[in-house]
């Protein structure tokens, strides 16, 4: 774990304006998801890799409620939405043609560094230059409702497969190190991390809720959330709740698919490789 708290020093370092001596590499990446899974893995012994598809479920202080969880999966609360969902994504547009003939990348491999525009592919991003292209209204609300119903009927079909994010390429790198900057950077009138509360205090109690593990983050969502669906509005892309963490801890939270969670969704996924799918997910 020393290994891994120097790279994490030299991330804050960059985020106050120190610059490191050199640009991160293929090999360091590697080294942090190495580093970053075999924390999770020695801190809760007995809660493999895949399990962690399921979430804070999957840790040993949630095993008092995952037994009223594993009742509700038996009838999911999102399962009229996915039928919604799947509805939404064979409807032909004006022009005949469907989703289905989308430039999507297969596979659990979102976001995808393109070079050619040195800019990352979100599945968000990208169902919306699709509407474009064919004439539709792009969605406007890329957080809740049909873009995260139309985001988890698309990763459904991925289901069980592990993430495998591609970062061999330079320029992936950078978004990479930008997301581990962000993931590990102080911020907000608590000043905290994403990492104080999802590493450091990963299984730990606040205010009744047991904090969730870094490692599964990812690759459950979109979810429906209890707490949402209270508000009417009970899906959520992973960006909705970088927004409402950042808002937890007093900060002001970065712009929906902007460059900032874009970074961040690419840092947690590829800390998450080999972690298998899981969508939709509920959470509390």
């Amino acid at each position: 774990m020393k290994q891994f708290l120097t790279a994490v020093l030299v991330a804050v370092a960059l985020v106050i304006g120190i610059p490191a001596a050199n640009a991160i590499s293929e090999a360091e990446i590697k080294k942090d998801i190495e580093e970053f899974q075999n924390y999770f893995l020695k801190r809760f012994p007995g809660v493999t890799l895949a399990d962690y598809a399921d979430g804070v479920n999957a840790l040993p202080q949630y095993a008092e409620r995952r037994a009223n969880w594993e009742l509700l999966m038996e009838f999911p609360p999102y399962e009229t939405e996915m039928d919604k969902a799947a509805e939404q994504w064979a409807k032909p547009f004006a022009n005949g043609k469907t989703f289905d003939d989308c430039n999507l990348a297969a596979g659990n491999v979102y976001p995808v560094y393109d070079a050619a525009t040195d800019d990352l592919r979100t599945l968000v991003g990208d169902i919306n230059v699709c509407l474009k292209a064919n004439g539709e209204k792009t969605i406007k609300n890329v957080k809740v409702g049909k873009m995260a119903r139309l985001v988890a009927h698309y990763r459904a079909q991925f289901n069980g497969q592990p993430m495998a994010v591609d970062y061999s390429q330079a320029g992936a790198q950078k978004w990479y190190e930008k997301g581990r900057q962000i993931y590990w950077a102080k911020r907000g009138q608590l000043n905290f991390s994403c990492a104080n509360c999802h590493v450091q205090n990963a299984g730990n109690k606040i205010r009744g809720d047991v904090l969730s593990a870094g490692l599964g983050h990812t690759t459950g969502f979109p979810v429906y959330r209890t707490k949402w669906a209270v508000a009417g509005k009970p899906w959520g892309t992973i960006h909705r709740r970088y927004a409402g963490c950042n808002k937890q801890v007093r900060a002001k939270p970065f712009k929906a698919q902007g460059a900032e969670y874009k970074a961040l969704e690419l840092y947690e996924a590829v800390m998450n490789t080999g972690v298998p799918l899981k969508v939709p997910s509920q959470r509390q």
